[in-house]
This record gives C-alpha cells, structure tokens and sequence, in this order.
C-alpha cells in the first residue's frame, strides 16, 4: 500500500480542512442506507492518526451484509469535486489522492479495455443474454483507481461468459484480477489471465553471514527489487541452481527486515536459528513475496463455474472462494509465466501464495483437472474461520468474528481450553455489537488472527440451547465449512507448503501430488495460527499418488498424509471422539517419501487399506520425536480409536524404516500385526504398544 499522509490545518464547524483540500460532505453506505459521516471524519483528524480505513470500525455500519462505500464532496480552491473510497480502502485528504478517486476522473475508471470488458458485461446482464462472448483479443487492464480490483462483477444470474483465445493482462501492481460478488449460475470459461510484473521476485544468494543472520541476494535482472509498502516479507525459499527445484531438507526461512545494500543487491536479515549451513550455500537461488492478496475472488456466490482458465504471476492466492451457497465448479491451471521483459532467467514462481482458498462456504467446491504447479503456499485450502469467544450468558455468546458468514439456522460447533470438541448449538438470532467493551484479558487465549481487542466485528449470538462454551474458547460454524467438497484429478506439484489442507466433509482422489516441501494432505485445524477448521468428517482419500513429498515440511511431525491436530505444536487430545471421525485411506502410491508416510492422530474410525508404498524411507527426514512420534516408522498413530489397516503393501524399503506401524499412547483397532506387510521380507515389527 501507499504511504499515505494526512495534512490538517484547520476545522472550522462548516467544512473540514486538510491542507488544501476543504472537505464539504461525507457519506458512508450503500442503496438507501447512508450514515452522515462529516463529523467521525473531524473528530479522527484532531487525533494523531492520520490517515484511516473506510470500514465499519471507523464509520459504523449503516448497511450490514453490503459492500459500502464512503462518498465525499470537496473543494480544492473554488472547485467544488467529488470522491468516492471503496470499503476497507484508506483515507488520504490531500489533493492528488483525492483526484484519482474523482468519478470525474479519467484514471477512475482504468484503462479502454477495462472499461470496455466492464461495459460488455454490464449490457449483457441487462439485455438478460445468457452468453456472453468476448472477442478474441489481448486486452491491457489498468484497475480503477477507487477500486482495488481491476474488474468487478456484481449481482450477475445466468450468464455464461466466454472469453475463448483472450489474455487478460493486469497492469495496476498490487491490484487483485477479477472479483465476482454475489452472483449465480455464472460461467466463465476460456481466458490466460496475466500479472504484467510479477508478484514475487527472485535472484542468486551470494553471501551468507556465518551466523546465518544476513543473506545477501543478486536479484535476478529485470526483476523487481521493490516490496509492496507496508508488507512485511515472511519467507525466503531456496532452490537448486542446476535443476531449479525446492532444495530438499531446505524449509522456508523467516525473514525480519530487508534492505536494499545496493541497486541490485537485498540483504535479508533473518530470524535467529532460519538456516541451516549444510542446506544453503552461495550459488543457490532465492524466491520471496512482494505481496499476498489474492487474484480472483468469488465472493457470496453460488453454482459458479471457472473453467479452462490459467493464471500466470498470481497475486497471493490464485482464487478466493468466501462466503455464500457454494457449489461452484472450478477447472484451472495456475503455472509459470515468462521471463519478465528483458530477463533471461526463468521465474521460479507461477504465484505469490495458495492455488485455491476456500472460506465459509455452506456446500464445498469441486476442484477437477486443475493444475496447480510453482505456488509458494498450499494447493487447496478448505475451511470455515474460527469465532473467538469472549463472554457467555445463558443461551448467548459473544464472539469476534474474522469474517461474518452465518445466519438463524446454523449450527454453531464449539471447543474446549484442550482443542476438543464440545458440542454444538443452532442459531437462533444474531446481535451486531457497536459499543461492546471487549474484556483485554480474554485475549491471552488469542491465536494470531485474534490477537487483541478492537480489530474485529462483535456479535452476540443466540442459540437454541446453553452453548457448551467458555470465554477463551473457539467456536465454528458447521454449517458453513465446505462439506462435501470434491478434489479429482488434479495435479499439483514443485511448491512448498502443503498440497492440500482441508477440513469438513469431501472426497480427494485420482490426484498427483510431486516434489512437495509439506505434506501432500493435511487435515488438520489450526486454532493459534490462523484460525482455520473444524475437524475432518467423513473425508475419503483414495486413488491417488504421493511422490516426493514432505521434503523439509516445516513442522517437522508430519507424512505424506497427516490426520492430526496441530496449535504451534501437536496437540494430544485426551478423547480421539474430540477430533476426526469416519476417515479412509485407500488404493493410495506412496512414492519416493522419506520419514513417516501416514501419520494419524486425534481420530475415530479411520481405515487405511490396499494402500502401496514404493520406495519409502530411503533418505533422512527433517521429522522428530515430538509427541512421540516413531520417526523410524512407515505408519504412526496415537490418540485413535478404531483404526483399521488391511492390505497395505510395502515395496523396497529403505534401511531408515525400522517399523511397519508403531503406535503412541490410546490406539485401539485391528490389523496391526498383518495389515501392513512388506513384499520382500516380514521381518519388521508391527506395533509397539505404549501406554
């Protein structure tokens, strides 16, 4: 983001003054629910905060459930103009900021083609046409500049738009693609959608300081050197020179500030204790983000389809599914770009973060033939946000909520100070709190997302039955988790993070999961970090191939395949009814995966069955014997009741495998002692017993 000042001056009682800017009038809504927001904009002006979002915290919300806006009138000299901010955009007063958000202006709208495509879909939706075909072409978008994405679709019905033999090339840098916002019954098919500088750069590391704590990288020629303001950089990755592939054994290394030390150099100051020697050498090559976000969003929709659509330098995630019915179909490719113009390396990356994310949806996506290759986070994210609660009064609870996607009906699951599952209660009403005094020392139970009071909406919910619940805990809406979700046939592979990380109800088969730093699957919620869950449920993994992955999974307790429960570290769960249930594992290769290939905890009735495992163990894994973990063993359980293994096979193992199956603290089940079996010989032990 921008650096964005405000200048004040003055405040007499008519206008509100800001350099040379006199602000006249000012509304925050949308319709015909409009809030007089004139004098929250002088009271925040006489504070030292100078400059402030437009959103609910600042203005209220006069238009629940609706995308807002916030509509000045002002006068530079004697010229009385206008100015319009989109929700959640900062507000700078001073002229030149002020004039790029003036409808009047040139720059609102963004380029020819953008106004052109904006228009063509517009006259379709309201000529009630249900195909739309755009003529083949390539097409320079510039975003508005009040809008924060480059094209906006709202509200459109039964509409198929084919864009066949289209590139759509994105100019604005830091501006999202494409958002579609309420809409149903869209198809939008047959269109390369490009960034024009990519959102991530890369180079040649050429000094290590011998503590690890700098890293000094060339930067690739014609790359850019420049961050997004304001972000702050997370990671650097590496990659093998020769055969620009993630480094094995090589995780992601976190980074405190960067510096530019010359025109081309970065000198990345690193957390304590990021590298590790033996791994990373000068001569290797570096990838970081210089911005997240995400590049198409579909937003509160239902029965969408995105299909044959690749996308190239995509910023964060490649499609951001939140909120809404669901249902949505998508069938895309998220792959590498070429060299920037005038490079002559190849970009490492095809995007800055996930292929797909899915919040808050109440039926879950299918994913088919999609191709997710060179991302630099997970393939496929599904998910409901967590709620933190912060008091409870009879049936009520008050919670912070991330992002609101609930309604009367609901049922709402809730957990305990142990991570487990408690039970759950129907919504009956719902309470947007204003003025509610957030009690600071609940936060001490925060996760990351919810760190402290003031920074996200207040509810109070009411339920059909006393929530079993307490101040402190988490809470998440079962309704609304992506259940019944399918992943078929996708490909997805040469990244870091994790293949796919999923929660709620669905299906992962006939897929191809390659050369992976984390684990191709993890189910598993994630409470203090991002608040991400709930449990899996009824989920079925079958027909697919694990090859070479977890290669320096980040964790450092996790397989190919991981059924667990993680919070900054595992998380033994004193009732395996607490977490997953009705899992199975079957008809799976497992190729090439060094350390533990299945890992299973925190569950209830889990199958793994005619699974084959080729290769396995050959090579040191970067796991360890947290929570007693067997790193020695092909398959590890703990915490699991009624776990069933029947005609696993294991082909060459490698000399690292000690064990067949070795089982921690509470396993009940069968087929431990014949379920796996080894093709060459069966002298590894089956089982130890630890009470």
């Amino acid at each position: 983001m921008l650096k964005k000042i405000l200048f004040l001056l003055s405040l007499p009682a008519a206008v509100i003054s800001a350099g040379d800017v006199e602000i006249i009038k000012a509304e925050y809504g949308s319709g015909r629910q409009w809030a007089d927001v004139r004098e929250i904009i002088c009271h925040r002006l006489t504070t030292e905060t100078k400059s402030f979002p437009a959103d609910h915290q600042t203005f209220g919300d006069p238009a629940p459930g609706i995308k807002k806006i916030l509509k000045l009138t002002y006068r530079i000299g004697a010229e009385a103009r206008n100015a319009v901010f989109q929700e959640n955009e900062t507000v700078v007063l001073t002229p030149e900021i002020l004039q790029m958000h003036d409808p009047e202006s040139p720059e609102f709208y963004g380029s020819p083609d953008t106004v052109k495509i904006q228009q063509m879909v517009s006259d379709a939706a309201q000529q009630g046409v249900t195909r739309l075909k755009i003529p083949e072409g390539i097409y320079h978008l510039r975003a508005p500049s009040h809008a924060p994405k480059h094209l906006t679709f709202k509200e459109l019905h039964n509409l198929e738009i084919d864009a066949s033999g289209s590139v759509f090339i994105f100019e604005t840098e830091y501006k999202s693609g494409i958002a579609f916002q309420d809409c149903s019954d869209i198809t939008f098919r047959n269109v390369t959608l490009i960034n024009k500088t990519t959102p991530f750069s890369q180079g040649k590391i050429i000094s290590i300081s011998p503590d690890g704590d700098t890293i000094d990288v060339q930067v690739h020629d014609h790359y850019p050197t420049e961050i997004a303001d304001g972000y702050k950089t997370p990671i650097l990755n590496f990659y093998d020179p020769v055969t620009r592939q993630l480094k094995k054994n090589a995780r992601m290394a976190h980074i405190r500030s960067v510096e530019t030390h010359t025109p081309q150099i970065l000198r990345f100051h690193m957390e304590k204790d990021q590298i590790k020697p033996e791994t990373i050498s000068s001569g290797d090559l570096a990838v970081w983000r210089r911005i997240e976000g995400h590049e198409v969003s579909v937003e509160g929709c239902r029965n969408m389809k995105f299909i044959n659509v690749t996308l190239k330098n995509a910023i964060g995630a490649a499609v951001l599914e939140v909120g809404g019915e669901g249902g949505n179909y998508y069938s895309y490719k998220v792959t590498y770009a070429g060299p920037p113009e005038g490079a002559s390396q190849r970009p490492l990356l095809s995007g800055s973060a996930d292929g797909f994310i899915s919040y808050d949806t109440r039926r879950g996506p299918t994913l088919e033939n999609c191709l997710f290759e060179g991302i630099h986070d997970d393939g496929i994210n599904i998910s409901a946000l967590y709620y933190f609660i912060l008091e409870v009064s009879g049936n009520s609870a008050v919670a912070a909520i991330t992002h609101f996607a609930c309604a009367a009906g609901d049922e709402i699951g809730f957990f305990d100070f142990d991570l487990q599952k408690t039970g759950s209660a129907g919504i009956v009403s719902i309470e947007r709190l204003r003025n509610y005094r957030e009690p600071r020392e609940i936060y001490k139970h925060g996760s990351i997302t919810y760190s402290g009071p003031g920074q996200k909406e207040l509810y109070r919910l009411t339920f059909d039955r006393k929530p079993p619940v307490q101040p402190g805990n988490y809470a998440v809406n079962l309704s609304r988790c992506g259940n019944g979700f399918a992943i078929r046939g996708c490909t997805i592979r040469n990244k870091r993070g994790r293949g796919c990380l999923i929660r709620g109800s669905g299906t992962i088969e006939n897929c191809l999961f390659e050369n992976i730093l984390g684990g191709a699957i993890d189910a598993m919620p994630e409470f203090y970090s991002f608040s991400e869950g709930p449990y899996v449920e009824n989920l079925t993994i079958r027909n697919n191939v694990f090859r070479d992955v977890n290669r320096a999974n980040f964790f450092q307790f996790a397989g190919a395949v991981n059924i667990y429960s993680f919070a900054g570290s595992y998380v033994p769960l004193n009732r395996p009814q607490g977490g997953h249930r009705n899992i199975l594992i079957e008809n799976n290769r497992f190729v090439n995966n060094d350390g533990p290939n299945v890992i299973i905890t925190t569950s209830e009735n889990v199958t793994v069955k005619n699974n084959l495992f080729m290769n396995p163990m050959m090579e040191q894994s970067l796991n360890r014997s947290i929570g007693g973990l067997d790193c020695s063993a092909l398959v590890w359980a703990a915490h699991v009741r009624n776990l069933t293994l029947a005609g696993n096979i294991v082909r060459n193992p490698g000399k690292l495998m000690k064990k067949l199956f070795s089982a921690g603290t509470d396993v009940t089940g069968n087929g431990f002692h014949n379920g796996i079996r080894c093709e060459q010989n069966d002298d590894f032990p089956y089982v130890i017993n630890k009470k």
